[in-house]
C-alpha cells in the first residue's frame, strides 16, 4: 500500500517500487506530462536546515 506524505517543502512516497513509479506517471500526467518532478519541488537549499 503506498503511502504518501505531502508538505509545501516535501514529497515522500513509501510503498513498492512500481506503486512509486505508477504514482509518479499520474502526477506528471497531472502536472502536464512535459514538467519535470525537480520542477515541482522546492529547491534543496530552502529544505536543509543547519543544526549548530
Amino acid at each position: 500500500m503506498l503511502k504518501k506524505y505531502a508538505t509545501p517543502m516535501k514529497l515522500q512516497l513509501v510503498g513498492k517500487a512500481w506503486e512509486i513509479r505508477y504514482s509518479l506517471r499520474q502526477e506528471m500526467k497531472r502536472w502536464g506530462g512535459q514538467s519535470l518532478l525537480i520542477e515541482r519541488l522546492p529547491p534543496a537549499s530552502a529544505t536543509s536546515t543547519a543544526s549548530k
